[in-house]
């Protein structure tokens, strides 16, 4: 092979690794317009919404840690609103987020919640998006049922090795029963509730979710051990990351 053969070779080579390089960082930097959309303008609208979210699930926190049934309606507005408002203001971002996770928003379609964040920052930041199907499923009192039906990184698809395993270690730490099973192709954790406990203190009854909203029921009966278990979460949740 001549010596110009060869340097148009090498070119050929180079031009195509540049163009692939491009590619990737086109697809990692992409965002999702369900993203976009899910971005609730600052202004009076947002704080009316985001203090509409605060104060639901106030309400909830009490409801579950008292006896009877107790239900809750949440609007993704309403919580992407709280994201991008108080959750930012009180600091409560930088406390409960992973280190590198910022900008959280949440779309709920029909038996689907899309879960996007941006992570990193600057040049080398990209959406990430995960697609869940959620379910209560027949015959496992006090469980939720989650199936990852997608995983991005931008527009690039990645594998779901290292989230399965984080949800995992979340359980753990959490009290939570977690196994996992295929169903259609697809990954389901299967996350039962006080698995460990001879008797129940709290039951889901049911789940449902619709455009734009999500809307759970439930019963407690015992409210003492209700509200230690929930005050041991937000211990656990408001640990600093680095601990």
């Amino acid at each position: 092979m001549s010596r110009r053969s060869l340097l148009l070779a090498f070119g050929i080579l180079f031009l195509l690794a540049c163009g692939a390089g491009t590619v990737l960082l086109l697809l990692l930097h992409h965002v999702p317009h369900d993203y976009l959309l899910a971005e609730v303008p600052p202004g009076p609208d947002r704080d009316q919404k985001s203090k509409e979210f605060s104060q639901k699930f106030c309400n909830l926190y009490s409801a579950i840690g008292g006896e009877g049934e107790w239900e809750a309606h949440f609007t993704d507005e309403q919580i992407n609103s709280y994201f991008d408002g108080n959750f930012v203001q009180s600091g409560l971002d930088g406390r409960l987020l992973p280190e590198g996770v910022s900008q959280p928003r949440v779309v709920f379609e029909r038996e689907k919640i899309c879960l996007a964040f941006r992570y990193g920052s600057g040049f080398w930041s990209t959406v990430i998006s995960i697609d869940l199907r959620v379910w209560l499923p027949q015959g496992e009192p006090n469980a939720v049922a989650l199936q990852l039906v997608g995983f991005r990184a931008g527009a690039l698809p990645i594998a779901a090795q290292s989230l399965l395993e984080r949800v995992s270690e979340v359980g753990r730490q959490n009290g939570i029963d977690i196994s996992w099973y295929r169903h259609e192709g697809y990954p389901v954790a299967l996350l039962r509730f006080q698995a460990d406990q001879p008797r129940t203190t709290l039951q889901l009854q049911s789940l449902q979710l619709d455009q734009g909203e999500i809307h759970i029921r439930g019963r407690a009966s015992d409210p003492l051990p209700i509200r230690a278990e929930l005050l041991g979460g937000f211990k656990v949740a408001l640990k600093p990351v680095s601990e």
